[in-house]
């Protein structure tokens, strides 16, 4: 492994220290999500979106908050989104 990788991995590891634990919940539930979905319209839409977030330099999972922030555009994914933590009986609120 290059130095750069691993300065990159340590510096990805400190960041997830850095995280409360309702941030990496958030991710987990995030990543079971997109893991978990089938539906090619909802796979279709995350690609565009980790796409719109590398060209802005910003995470996915900062894109996914602001998606679900701000629904316009997006309501097929954010509706699928809260079904899906419904069905994981999910108490925290990620949603504002």
């Amino acid at each position: 492994m290059s130095n750069l990788t691993t300065l990159i991995h340590i510096g990805e590891f400190l960041d997830y220290l850095k995280m409360t634990e309702l941030e990496r919940d958030f991710i987990k539930l995030v990543d079971e999500f997109v893991i978990n979905s089938t539906d090619a319209e909802i796979l279709e839409e995350i690609g565009k979106l980790d796409m719109e977030a590398r060209l802005l330099g910003i995470s996915f999972y900062d894109m996914y908050c602001v998606v679900l922030q701000d629904v316009a555009g997006h309501q097929n994914l954010v509706s699928q989104f809260k079904i899906y933590m419904q069905s994981r009986k999910i108490t925290k609120s990620f949603l504002v």
